[in-house]
């Protein structure tokens, strides 16, 4: 059995997440991904990727592995294959055989999140981007929300960041957070080891309410320090995070 790693992009509108949802294969990447690999090998092939995006979400850099049953086609031909019975929401964007030791999710070391938010005072109103920013209707405070991500840089314990509370490895090393001010949009970008259950959502939404006044600067700090969820600001959308990056 190859093992195969691949690089693949998708718009996450219509899917309920990367992984597949028992009973429902249609709404998942993976069970997209699978149900071709199921075609051409008439076996079933687990796909298994490097984050599970929650619905919504998008990818321009999701890293999956998977073991082809045999060897009769390249790399470039299996590509190909996909790109032809992909639907047009899903794009592969690379794919090359590799040690069969390697994991998509077990062996990464950096993932990285881009969210969009589309400002308030912008010269104008999103259009094709409309689909894939938050659309702000108040005005942000930029350097708040600069001098506010410093506290999430390094280790900590994110038990505060995250709707799964019976986590049993809360501790996570954010590398880089960074916050870019544009004419249109304020895009806040989150490199880390890895991610808890909806953490880049709320680090992403404790960040916007510090920006609109609704929480002190302190607030991450205050929320990393006691764990108190009272210091969290609310889940940021879905439709405004990409999964941009996954290093090794």
């Amino acid at each position: 059995m190859q093992n195969y790693k691949m690089c693949i992009a998708y718009d996450g509108r219509k899917y309920k997440g990367f992984n597949t949802i028992k009973g429902d294969t249609e709404k998942s990447i993976q069970g997209k991904l699978e149900a071709i690999l199921l075609k051409l090998y008439e076996r079933e092939v687990e796909v298994v990727g490097a984050v599970n995006t929650d619905a919504g979400v998008h990818a321009t850099g999701q890293v999956v592995n998977f073991k082809a049953v045999d060897e009769r086609l390249s790399d470039s031909e299996i590509l190909t294959y996909f790109e032809k019975y992909l639907t047009d929401d899903i794009i592969v964007l690379s794919i090359e055989a590799v040690d069969e030791r390697f994991h998509s999710r077990y062996l990464s070391k950096k993932v990285t999140y881009e969210y969009h938010l589309w400002k308030k005072d912008a010269p104008n109103r999103p259009l094709f981007e409309r689909y894939y920013v938050n659309l702000m209707n108040q005005l942000l405070d930029v350097s708040k929300i600069e001098k506010a991500s410093k506290a999430f840089l390094g280790t900590h314990d994110f038990s505060a960041f995250t709707t799964n509370k019976k986590v049993k490895h809360p501790l996570k090393e954010v590398f880089e957070l960074d916050v870019e001010d544009t004419a249109h949009e304020i895009i806040i970008t989150i490199t880390a080891n890895g991610f808890l259950l909806n953490m880049e959502r709320l680090m992403v939404g404790t960040l916007v309410q510090v920006g609109l006044g609704q929480l002190p600067i302190n607030a991450v700090e205050q929320a990393l320090k006691s764990q108190d969820t009272k210091f969290v600001g609310h889940k940021a959308s879905s439709d405004a995070l990409t999964l941009v990056d996954v290093e090794y």
